[in-house]
């Protein structure tokens, strides 16, 4: 496995579409699709006044393509007794980190109009009908989605965003979210600094990378096993794996580091 990622730039424009999962508000483009927002829905931010009573009828759970984060894998994959690369492999779609869905448009995970993986749900399934949106200083804000068709679900002003959070069971989530956007805003970084230093890199993988256009989608999925990466890193430290899934997302995100982001005075 390369020590460096300036020794795999082909693999760089996936890289910039997991940077920018949520990464930018409303206001300026968010990757959050707009045709997915409510038009009338205000910007919110935690205090705003909101409440949404969930009548499990499903339909929420049809027709959406669910974007996992390295956390999310993990959680999901312990829910279903697996490894995570085990889960990438089963659970995911192969063109990139998106939960599979069926024939006929439901979440693999719905059985019986409910969610088979529930206390392990993404955060998008967490902070639906809510959108959220963060921008690359740590700015936070959301917007209400568009009702799925015939959604039995009752949104109301008698509480406020962060306790439906809070109910939700959202921040461990966020506080992930927030720590892998943090190293692939650093891997953005240092592809630009590769850019800039690199006379050899092609025109078209320049050009690319600084739009942050989304460019061809290369296999970059071991990036996201979680268990595979930490397991390897251990093994060359000569320590135990650990079982607690904060520090497995610790040595996860140290180990991406070393991996993606050249060391000063290494760059090309």
């Amino acid at each position: 496995m390369p020590r460096s990622f300036c020794q795999r730039r082909e693999k760089q424009p996936l890289i910039i579409s997991l940077a920018t999962r949520h990464s930018r508000s409303p206001d300026e483009g968010g990757i959050l699709d707009n045709a997915l927002v409510c038009e009338s829905s205000p910007v919110l931010n935690r205090a705003s006044a909101f409440s949404y009573t969930c009548r499990a009828c499903g339909r929420c759970c049809h027709n959406k393509r669910i974007q996992a984060n390295p956390y999310e894998i993990l959680r999901l994959a312990r829910n279903r007794s697996l490894s995570t690369g085990e889960f990438i492999q089963i659970f995911l779609e192969v063109n990139g980190p998106y939960l599979r869905i069926r024939d006929d448009g439901a979440c693999f995970f719905l059985a019986d109009s409910r969610c088979a993986v529930h206390p392990d749900r993404p955060l998008a399934c967490r902070t639906y009908p809510l959108g959220r949106w963060v921008d690359g200083r740590g700015r936070e804000t959301f917007r209400e989605l568009k009702s799925a068709p015939q959604r039995e679900g009752v949104r109301g002003q008698t509480g406020t965003v962060d306790a439906f959070l809070d109910e939700q069971g959202a921040h461990p989530h966020m506080d992930a979210a927030n720590r892998y956007q943090a190293i692939f805003y650093r891997i953005f970084e240092a592809l630009q600094r590769i850019i800039r230093n690199d006379a050899d890199l092609p025109e078209e993988t320049r050009d690319t990378v600084a739009a942050g256009g989304p460019g061809r989608r290369p296999d970059i999925m071991k990036w996201l096993d979680v268990d595979g990466m930490v397991s390897a890193a251990c093994q060359n430290r000569n320590t135990s794996v650990p079982v607690e899934m904060d520090q497995l997302v610790t040595l996860h995100i140290a180990s991406v580091e070393e991996l993606a982001i050249p060391p000063k005075g290494e760059e090309p």
